[in-house]
């Protein structure tokens, strides 16, 4: 994705509202986010609105545009993380436009990658991106999109079916509002030429952006997730020097049955031989 060829170029059909969102319990910025949330405001300041939602916003927009989500599920949840992820799908598809994380700043404005996704699809009506997870999948920290996406709309749709306890409160997260609920929705997605999705890829999104401190909505058994997650290759090495340990431990238990066996066996006969002479 060349985001230079198309950073100056207007185009008379633009699909894309150029409206930046962002939520928060409060319309006040926390301290910790207040340089990250000013570089996004200031670096697209020409041409984006902003628009920052607090959790009351949030209750009132999804009660009133998607009843039927908000009191068999949205008002279900546990946690309140679950509700913020959810609203974001909701916000998207009603309203379209960016979302982003506060923990996320700017070293570009987004017109750049705003212009390249309605050139590089100049006929199609639906227009979605996210950006790339690590290792594999996509994230919902920060998406693009039309108003009315039907990939959004399958998001809210399904969202009932996932809203279960996975016993870990990280994977419940992720799995029932996340990122991993959005890789799942994306992948099973069935794109046209009309209804586009696009991925982000890791390169171009660090060359876009710079993240400070999150992860405001981690447990404690967020760390051994996170733990594994960073090293997993070192996990993996001793997770295979424990198997080959225990397969070891296994063949020299059998193998010492087996001459306990032998032992017995020649004792029982050797004891035969003296009774018999006897």
């Amino acid at each position: 994705m060349d985001l230079f060829r198309y950073a100056s170029v207007t185009w008379p059909r633009r699909r894309i509202p150029r409206v930046i969102h962002q939520t928060y319990r409060t319309y006040a910025i926390p301290a910790i986010w207040n340089t990250t949330v000013q570089s996004v405001m200031k670096m697209n300041a020409n041409e984006f609105k902003y628009r920052r939602w607090s959790h009351v916003d949030m209750d009132t927009f999804v009660r009133q545009h998607e009843s039927h989500f908000y009191w068999n599920t949205f008002v279900s949840y546990r946690y309140d993380i679950q509700r913020i992820d959810s609203f974001r799908y909701v916000l998207l598809f009603h309203l379209g436009g960016i979302y982003i994380d506060m923990d996320n700043a700017c070293h570009r404005p987004f017109r750049e990658l705003v212009a390249t996704m309605e050139a590089l699809d100049p006929d199609s009506t639906d227009l979605a991106l996210f950006s790339a997870a690590e290792v594999f999948g996509i994230q919902n920290n920060f998406m693009i999109s039309t108003p009315g996406h039907p990939i959004f709309k399958q998001f809210i749709s399904r969202l009932h079916l996932f809203n279960h306890n996975f016993l870990i409160y990280h994977v419940t997260i992720l799995l029932s509002v996340g990122p991993l609920y959005a890789t799942i929705q994306e992948y099973f997605f069935k794109q046209t030429d009309k209804q586009v999705v696009r991925i982000l890829d890791n390169r171009i999104y660090r060359s876009m952006f710079w993240k400070t401190k999150g992860g405001t909505w981690f447990h404690r058994d967020t760390l051994m997730v996170l733990y594994l997650y960073y090293n997993r290759h070192r996990v993996l090495w001793y997770s295979i020097i424990f198997a080959m340990w225990l397969a070891a431990l296994f063949v020299l238990i059998i193998l010492f049955r087996q001459q306990r066996r032998h032992f017995l066996t020649a004792l029982t006969m050797i004891q035969t031989k003296i009774i018999t002479v006897r």
